[in-house]
């Protein structure tokens, strides 16, 4: 099974401003790179994000938000998403 990642933005506030939104995060896209494991795709996000916990600390294949960034990243499987966001470099 191949797997993507999701990226999220983080609205600290977001459940205040827009009560009716339910919730805190928006989805951005994929990273336009396909992983053959979900620990494939948690070590190429760790590396790229060595200040952050690994993406599985909680054991829901999701990362913690990024202080500097507000975004965050969970492992999915790939079902024939667009993948238009760029690769880390």
């Amino acid at each position: 099974m191949p797997y993507i990642l999701e990226v999220q933005q983080f609205f600290i506030n977001g459940h205040n401003i827009h009560p009716e939104w339910n919730g805190k995060k928006e989805h951005i896209g994929y990273i336009n790179k396909i992983f053959n494991t979900k620990q494939e795709a948690s070590d190429y996000y760790y590396m790229h994000n060595q200040h952050m916990r690994v993406i599985n600390s909680e054991n829901d294949w999701c990362s913690d938000w990024d202080p500097q960034t507000n975004l965050l990243y969970v492992i999915r499987k790939h079902t024939g998403e667009f993948l238009k966001i760029s690769p880390f470099t």
